[in-house]
């Protein structure tokens, strides 16, 4: 994640703490956030080199669906505002929900919690792209994709 990144989320989370607002959701691109060199994000509980058993795995549903596009889901701040966390992947793609299913269970070890389709969109959402501007997700879907989450307890 590179640091324009990093200043905008932690102001929108700080704020979003102060003002106990929490009706925001944040995403990241999947490769910025689960960069194994970065141990600025904690995915899963899982920081730095554990961090490549989640890429494996969105790289063998890439390689499945090549338009298919993977974003983290942030839920806050731990170790006084020192890293990031999550624990969910935002998947938007044209394969069905079962095959999404079967890709995400093969592994026995880091298998997820739950997976299913999202479907509801009430919250404000916004990916922090690169520069750290905020874009909506209403720009990010498309009709023939459905968008999938995946979280691990």
């Amino acid at each position: 994640m590179n640091h324009l990144q990093k200043d905008t989320i932690l102001i929108l989370l700080k704020t979003d703490n102060m003002h106990r607002d929490y009706t925001n959701n944040y995403w990241f691109s999947y490769k910025d956030f689960l960069d194994p060199t970065d141990d600025f994000t904690d995915f899963c509980c899982e920081c730095l080199e554990g961090k490549c058993e989640y890429i494996a795995l969105i790289e063998n549903l890439i390689n499945q669906d090549k338009t298919a596009k993977i974003f983290v889901q942030v839920y806050g701040l731990e170790d006084e505002d020192k890293v990031i966390t999550a624990d969910t992947l935002i998947i938007f793609s044209k394969l069905p929900l079962a095959e999404i299913k079967r890709i995400f269970n093969e592994p026995k070890d880091i298998f997820p919690s739950d997976i299913g389709e999202e479907t509801d969109f009430s919250q404000p959402t916004f990916l922090v792209g690169d520069n750290g501007e905020l874009i909506s997700i209403t720009e990010l879907s498309h009709e023939e994709q459905s968008v999938y989450y995946c979280w691990w307890d």
